[in-house]
């Protein structure tokens, strides 16, 4: 298990620096950090799975269907049609519910407003989960797989690039249903179609950045395991020696990462032994 002082100790080491005349241990836990982002990155080694629910409000508030007859509070969130709304004033939920946007009203009301005696601020969009509003938060990179519970089935969602997906399940602004496809849109947000029409429990396959290793902490572990830490001092022996000036010396250690990388995902994926009596087809 690799450690701060270890990724420390084989830093130093590939730059021959031991005792620290060049190169400080603060700058050198900078370029590990570096490195270990630079490593999920390359390889998705630090997968969790996280569990929410949909919709959820644009800071991870889980929405309550909107049911007339209910109660509801100031601070709380509910959803109704295709939005994500936040309670201003509270009250009971009247029959009468929000419009759907409609001709040239495409977007909802920037400003709070009244349904009955209750006070809604509009949120979001009901199929928007951002990935600040997921538990890891900002810490996930990316989103391999998205699971929805529908009674007792667990249901895969499939994934469609952002094209595909806004060409097929957005067409129709009013389209409410069960999910059945994903689709992840810039840097932070998923989408999700057709528009929710209950609340959902999901779980999400995600790739994490790393927690920064800190030198409060140098023998934590790291949650990177042998074999994807391998790589780690390589890359950060070629920061130090970029920042050096040092270029072709540089060069040659980002040679080094790249080939540890490749040789991690081999090692890795060639041992994958399928099951025997699984159909292929």
């Amino acid at each position: 298990m690799a450690t701060l002082s270890s990724y420390i100790t084989d830093v130093q080491r590939l730059l021959h620096d031991a005792n620290s005349v060049f190169w400080s241990t603060t700058e050198l836990t900078d370029y590990i950090n570096q490195a270990r982002e630079r490593v999920v990155r390359d390889t998705g080694c630090l997968r969790i799975i996280q569990s929410t629910y949909t919709p959820v409000s644009a800071d991870g508030n889980v929405a309550a269907p909107w049911n007339a007859g209910d109660t509801v509070t100031a601070g709380q969130y509910v959803f109704s049609g295709i939005f994500v709304y936040k309670v201003i004033t509270g009250g009971v939920l009247p029959s009468t519910v929000p419009p759907y946007p409609y001709g040239n009203q495409a977007y909802p009301p920037s400003t709070p407003f009244y349904v009955g005696s209750i006070q809604l601020q509009y949120d979001s969009p009901c199929e928007v989960i951002n990935f600040s509003a997921l538990p890891q938060g900002i810490q996930t990179l990316d989103v391999l797989n998205l699971n929805l519970y529908w009674g007792n089935s667990r249901i895969p969602l499939r994934y469609l690039p952002w094209t595909n997906f806004n060409a097929q399940l957005r067409y129709w602004q009013n389209y409410v249903g069960r999910p059945v496809c994903f689709s992840v849109y810039g840097q932070s947000q998923i989408y999700i179609g057709p528009i929710p029409d209950q609340s959902y429990a999901i779980d999400l396959d995600t790739v994490m950045l790393p927690t920064a290793l800190t030198s409060s902490a140098p023998n934590a572990t790291d949650p990177i395991n042998d074999p994807y830490n391998v790589p780690v001092a390589y890359y950060a022996a070629y920061k130090a020696k970029f920042k050096e000036q040092s270029y072709g010396e540089a060069e040659i250690f980002k040679q080094q990462y790249d080939k540890q990388v490749n040789s991690v995902l081999s090692s890795v994926f060639t041992r994958r032994i399928p099951d025997a009596y699984s159909n292929p087809y």
